[in-house]
């Protein structure tokens, strides 16, 4: 298996970047990865300011997937997301949408798939990847989500979970970190339980691309087309009207069943509330995708 380190890390999706390694289509890959604050917060209480925050939001690459070609789509497979043991969270004044005083850096146990929190609460885990993409040909910072992919704060990309990805640029190039223990939807205090850890996916190249309104999710509960931009009005009716054209490109319903059917079954949810840019994906069942194929394959 091919492994990148936690020494490869970069803190942008750049399309002049060397890569890290090089994968063929259908190859499984582990990527080593750092949490946000790149291993600076080491104890209880550590003072914010004395960390350098131009090293936030790393991502271990980038991989070079060979025959990946611009217009093609990367299928990512994640197989599985490993913890270390423990995780981090730092909120602050001013930070986040909730109204709180000072700076409070903290640090959390992982044992026995559990979190071990205040007051003996244990919080099973959820790990996922926060940050994913491909390099865009114009480059992008590890902070915003955007078509790339880039900083979506998902909670559903985790292990079981199927990415696709436009490519923009020869060989994809591919990067992540940014992993949750687990994270609520919105991830509203700016964080959620910031871990290092190891990510084990598979890389396919679909040549001339998939159709597929990237980014595209799908697990075996849900498929979820998503969207991000300035404000949550701007992309939430992306996001449900990228889900509005897989439905009528796809599936073949008009405009008027796709419409009707979304209204009825469609869960339009918001990811993320605090990078650059804000987050939001459109839910269907996948039970409900099955029984509109007939049966035929959808992807």
């Amino acid at each position: 298996m091919t492994i990148i380190g936690k020494d490869t890390v970069r803190f942008a999706f750049d399309p002049s970047a060397s890569p890290a390694a090089q994968a063929a289509s259908g190859e499984t890959v582990r990527f080593l990865t750092r949490d946000c604050y790149d291993g600076q917060l080491t104890r209880d209480g550590m003072d914010f300011a004395a960390m350098d925050m131009t090293r936030n939001n790393p991502i271990s690459g980038p991989l070079f997937i060979r025959d990946a070609r611009p217009g093609d789509t990367l299928r990512i497979d994640i197989l599985s997301v490993t913890p270390d043991d423990h995780g981090v969270m730092c909120i602050r004044t001013g930070r986040g949408i909730y109204e709180v005083e000072g700076c409070h850096c903290r640090r959390f146990p992982i044992r026995d798939g559990a979190i071990r929190f205040d007051r003996d609460l244990e919080i099973p885990v959820r790990p996922m990847i926060g940050v994913i993409g491909v390099a865009p040909a114009e480059g992008a910072d590890t902070h915003t989500p955007g078509e790339h992919g880039g900083n979506m704060d998902i909670r559903e990309l985790g292990a079981g979970s199927t990415l696709y990805l436009s490519v923009y640029v020869p060989g994809a190039l591919l990067s992540l970190g940014d992993l949750h223990a687990i994270q609520g939807d919105g991830e509203t205090a700016i964080c959620g339980m910031e871990m290092s850890g190891a990510v084990d996916l598979r890389v396919t190249v679909i040549p001339g691309g998939a159709g597929l309104p990237t980014p595209f999710l799908v697990t075996d509960r849900a498929v979820y087309t998503t969207a991000a931009a300035e404000s949550l009005d701007e992309c939430s009716v992306t996001a449900a009207r990228k889900m509005h054209r897989f439905l009528i490109d796809r599936l073949g319903l008009t405009d008027a069943q796709a419409a009707m059917l979304l209204s009825l079954n469609g869960d339009l949810r918001i990811t993320q509330v605090v990078n650059p840019h804000k987050g939001c994906m459109m839910e269907l069942p996948m039970d409900i995708l099955r029984e509109l194929s007939g049966g035929k394959e959808i992807f």
